[in-house]
């Protein structure tokens, strides 16, 4: 009876699965208790002699034996129970009649009479009706058949995880055929009710009924939005193999047409990876339009791993138009690449092809990134075990190209030594490095020195120190100040190129970084000293941090002449950065951040973040951002963002963002929905609003519905995931 207690739950699990559900979340909360009490079996599992009981028995060796009166017939963790049985030991057969029960730990067939053959894996049983303790799901059949070992057969069959007496949905079907050694269900006339309204029918579907896939229509997504009408996808799941599979989608957007989308999935033995295309005759558009991504890993060899990413778009409107973020719709460059690493004996090694699609127009072609064709970059993995001495080596060398403007190679090589002093109360670890560039350019301006070098050392030293306090409570309190220093010289790089360059965004990691610059163009050159600070409070009982708080500033000696501005560096210290992490209470939780410059005597960079995390999936954020960049005026931004998921009663849950922009005095995302939860379904309706990328700069406004059957699936337009995306922390338990 194992396969029948399994596969009457998956009458019409054809159409999607439910996710795994998180450890602390019971989804049968609002259901009513079991009325039985849990079953105990009178024979444990395992033991596979047949053992009989009853108020009064008739034994027959040669014939049929007859009990009667609490009649249970018992073998391996299982009861069949009935207020008669007439058992025959020479054929194996058991047939009950009069309050027939069977049942285990979790569960339970009810019918008023039937008979299993237990030689040959028979039987049958008319009129019966199941419950499902760990899904809290019943249902009912006018004759379940146990063909032979791997197949049964169910007549007139429903299933439902809604309380008794209370059918908010049902699926019903006038046939049920299960076959274990395919692992493949049958059912004709199924038809889905909810509140007593067909929402689902059809004469014919087929589903899996153990962990083989099986291909078949999932169920549909729905949705409404400004930009593209109504939105309405029907995927097809084709299980083209064991290690293959498809999810063809044909996706209506009413305001622009049929938007054909197809997922390929493969999983061999030594790669594994995933395909996405996108087809749309887009009316609104006037164009056909369309979209690729690639994801490709493999292990081609021993301490081989092959990456490829690759993504495109028709047209630089795509993104704008049928993205449903704004963060992907303000993507600017979409990445291409390959990479090639091969994992050494303490050394890695990288080759890597990368490109880029530029789909902001606005971007001159001096503006985009140079393609990388190919970058072959050796490194050094950091010992396993302390040494008095640690020596490294990274070695790049890059063609880089770009249409209609300077391209080149660039060799990098930087090797280098430190020794790190460790001991409970502190550290020092002074080193020392070499970094020579060159370069071979092709389509210089005339005069323009094709092969420029540089070559400069780079010393530092870091320090620091431990110290602690036991408190009251039996926590522990740490002062840690921490010295480093870093040397650089000056060396004149203004006629070498900008091929990767950039400069690094400042934080408090930055105060210990021997570089200011992305990529090997330019090495900044330093006399300074960062002098920071940073205390904890551990918890006496888990050890963990209640808060961190640290401070830091860089001290500089001399000017820094490398820059990327026309004039250099003069200020005697940099901004000064404090960040701190705390922890309130067990559901409260801060953390914030901030960049003062002192010089301008203004804030340059500040965030802040407050979370409460209650009991019953409650969450709340409260959310400040601040940047100030006079270089980068297009980068400036101040914004407040509030979000949350809080249950207002045991059904009813809100959920909600409001994501201001303080600098435009204008709206980024609006988001207001409700959740209603049953016993066995739920409802969400959420409304979004929120700014696109682009020149224009327009609100998309849009509405989604989701209904989920415990269960059995979910109808409607998948919300999970930008949920999770707009709430901060907001989980799922579906």
């Amino acid at each position: 009876m194992d396969l029948l207690k399994r596969t009457l739950l998956t009458l019409a699990l054809a159409a999607a699965s439910t996710p795994a559900l998180a450890e602390d979340f019971d989804p049968w909360a609002l259901c009513r208790p079991a009325e039985q009490a849990p079953f105990s079996p009178l024979v444990p599992a395992g033991n596979t002699r047949i053992h009989l009981f009853s108020d009064e028995a008739l034994i027959d060796r040669l014939g049929i034996s007859i009990f009667r009166g609490n009649a249970e017939l018992s073998r391996d963790g299982r009861t069949l129970s009935a207020d008669e049985l007439r058992f025959s030991e020479a054929e194996g057969l058991a047939e009950a009649e009069g309050g027939v029960r069977f049942e285990d730990s979790q569960f339970r067939l009810e019918s008023p009479r039937g008979y299993l053959l237990l030689n040959t894996d028979q039987g049958r049983f008319e009129d019966a009706r199941y419950f499902y303790a760990p899904m809290h799901a019943r249902g009912a059949a006018s004759r379940v058949e146990r063909v032979d070992a791997e197949r049964f057969r169910l007549s007139n069959a429903s299933y439902t995880t809604c309380d008794e007496g209370k059918d908010d949905w049902i699926l019903r079907a006038s046939r049920v055929d299960l076959d274990r050694e395919s692992g493949e269900g049958r059912a004709r006339n199924v038809l889905l009710r909810f509140k007593g309204a067909p929402l689902f029918y059809t004469p014919y579907i087929s589903f899996p009924i153990d962990d083989r896939r099986k291909s078949g229509f999932l169920y549909p997504s729905i949705g409404n939005s400004d930009a593209s009408g109504l939105d309405l996808s029907v995927p097809y799941y084709w299980n083209i193999a064991p290690h293959r599979d498809a999810t063809l989608t044909p996706r209506i957007l009413g305001d622009r047409g049929v938007l054909m989308g197809t997922e390929f999935r493969y999983l061999n033995p030594r790669s594994r990876g995933e395909l996405n295309l996108e087809y749309l005759d887009d009316r609104d558009y006037g164009e056909e339009r369309g979209s690729l991504t690639l994801r490709h890993e493999a292990d081609p060899l021993p301490r081989t791993r092959l990456d490829v990413h690759i993504n495109q778009v028709s047209d630089a409107d795509y993104l704008t138009d049928l993205g449903d973020s704004l963060a992907v719709a303000s993507t600017t460059h979409l990445e291409n690449r390959a990479d090639l690493r091969y994992t050494g004996d303490g050394w890695n090694l990288l080759t890597r092809f990368q490109g880029y699609q530029t789909v902001d127009p606005a971007i001159p072609a001096t503006g985009r990134p140079y393609q990388r064709l190919p970058q072959v970059l050796f490194t050094t993995a950091p010992p396993t075990t302390p040494r008095l001495l640690e020596g490294s080596l990274r070695a790049e060398w890059v063609a880089f190209e770009r249409q209609d403007t300077l391209t080149g190679q660039r060799l990098d090589l930087m090797p280098g030594v430190k020794m790190p002093l460790r001991q409970p109360w502190g550290f020092l670890t002074p080193g020392v490095k070499y970094r020579y560039t060159s370069y071979q350019l092709e389509n210089a301006a005339p005069g323009t020195d094709t092969r420029p070098d540089r070559s400069v050392p780079i010393v530092s030293v870091d320090s620091g120190l431990f110290f602690d306090r036991p408190l009251a409570d039996g926590g522990l309190q740490t002062l840690e100040p921490r010295a480093y220093y870093l040397y650089v010289p000056y060396r004149d790089q203004d006629e070498l190129p900008l091929f990767d360059t950039g400069r690094m965004d400042f934080s408090f990691d930055q105060l210990f970084r021997d570089h200011r610059f992305t990529g090997a163009d330019r090495v900044g050159d330093a006399n300074q000293l960062t002098l920071a600070l940073t205390s904890r409070r551990l918890d006496p009982a888990s050890g963990e941090e209640r808060y961190r708080a640290s401070l830091g500033q860089i001290f500089y000696f001399d000017d820094r002449r490398v820059t990327l501005a026309p004039a250099p560096a003069t200020e005697d210290r940099s901004s000064l950065v404090a960040e701190a992490a705390l922890r309130l209470a067990r559901e409260w939780s801060a953390r914030g951040a901030i960049q003062w410059d002192p010089h301008g005597e203004q804030t340059e960079l500040a965030t802040a973040q407050l979370q409460y995390r209650g009991p019953g999936r409650r969450i709340a954020n409260l959310g400040y951002r601040l940047r100030e960049d006079p270089l980068r005026p297009d980068l400036e931004i101040e914004q407040v963002d509030l979000s949350a998921a809080w249950p207002v009663s045991a059904r009813w849950d809100l959920v909600g963002r409001y994501n201001y922009s303080l600098r435009d005095e204008r709206d980024l995302e609006v988001l207001a929905g409700l959740e209603y939860e049953s016993c066995c379904w739920r409802a969400r309706l959420v409304a979004r609003r929120y700014l696109t990328a682009g020149e224009a700069r327009e609100y998309n406004n849009a509405i989604y519905f989701q209904l989920i059957l415990k269960g059995l699936a979910g109808l409607g337009k998948g919300l999970d995931e930008f949920l999770g995306e707009s709430i901060r922390g907001y989980e799922t338990y579906d």
